[in-house]
């Protein structure tokens, strides 16, 4: 099936630090008002840094081509997309609207999570899988800017490295939710199987296998790296994964969504973190929607959600508290 995205990005108001927040105000007062084209553009003029009519009108006509927002005639509203990040301000939701209407996105991400740090390494990754476009860095820089603005990567002077949405340590994502393994990845390294493997097991038994073949007390972080980022076992995520079977672990409500590759969308979460040396074995990640992800990680009750997950995983696993909770 043809890929019908469009490759080019443009950027919104308030730069890569106030961006999401002047997207979600603007998006509020659409919903609330449905303003004409006169007071959409009074209101940006009044509320950011939009001064010029021809950039407001490039910086609108991208958010509606990311599903945001939309135009009857010359009336705007918030699409179902723009509504629910109006109210909520998750920046999940951007990243899934960017990723559903751009190439590109998951491109970097596994660029980045296979070595390449600068921008112009980066772009040779973006030239290689999309050789019918020039790719000038122009477009590159955009691209990273939104993943800077949604917390999916982090920029430390010329160099860039993953994160987790929000999290201050750097941590890799779960790239292969957004990656499609027949056509967005050839001519980029990706993890090999096992060795004398010729295809990936698929049932729960033969992954909690290769999982507990992973196993591991601590988790080692990589070397020669600005920002640590630390090794997790593929095989015990995948069991996870398929452990759960389209249903957060956490809550029990069925995963949010689905992703371009037809999986259920959860991320794997270690009850112990692993910045601490915490270990990565099927007894102590579970599979999280990503509320509860958010929640445990910036949650108010964070760490007695957390626990609460370490008994829920006990359960899971059929194994004692005792035996999750030893490291603490």
């Amino acid at each position: 099936m043809a890929d019908e995205r469009r490759m080019t990005t443009d950027r919104f108001f308030g730069g890569v630090d106030g961006r999401l927040s002047n997207l979600q105000a603007m998006l509020r007062y659409v919903h609330a008002e449905e303003p004409d084209q006169r007071d959409l553009w009074v209101w940006l003029q009044s509320n950011t840094a939009a001064r010029s009519d021809s950039t407001i009108e490039m910086y609108l006509q991208f958010v509606r081509a990311i599903d945001l927002l939309d135009r009857h005639g010359d009336i705007y509203t918030s699409t179902t997309h723009g509504k629910a990040f109006a109210e909520t301000g998750d920046p999940q939701l951007i990243f899934t609207a960017l990723t559903e209407h751009v190439k590109g996105f998951e491109t970097i991400l596994l660029a980045i999570d296979n070595g390449a740090r600068t921008k112009e390494e980066i772009q040779q990754h973006l030239r290689r899988m999309y050789p019918d476009y020039s790719l000038p860095t122009s477009i590159v820089g955009r691209h990273l800017e939104w993943l800077r603005a949604v917390g999916a990567v982090e920029k430390h002077d010329e160099i860039y490295l993953l994160t987790g949405f929000r999290q201050t340590e750097a941590r890799k994502l779960d790239l292969d939710q957004w990656l499609d393994s027949d056509s967005e990845t050839s001519g980029v390294d990706t993890p090999s199987l096992q060795p004398g493997s010729s295809e990936e097991p698929t049932d729960l038994a033969s992954l909690r296998k290769q999982a507990e073949r992973d196993a591991t007390d601590s988790i080692s972080s990589g070397k020669q790296r600005t920002t640590t980022e630390y090794d997790r076992s593929d095989a015990i995520r995948k069991y996870v994964k398929r452990r759960a079977n389209g249903v957060c672990e956490g809550c029990s409500d069925p995963a949010p969504f689905t992703s371009r590759t037809g999986k259920p969308y959860l991320q794997a979460h270690h009850i112990h973190e692993v910045a601490g040396g915490g270990p990565d074995s099927p007894e102590t990640v579970i599979a999280l929607c990503p509320n509860c992800h958010f929640r445990v990680h910036h949650g108010h009750d964070g760490a007695v959600y957390n626990r609460e997950l370490a008994h829920q995983l006990a359960s899971i696993e059929e194994v004692p508290i005792e035996k999750i909770l030893v490291t603490e």
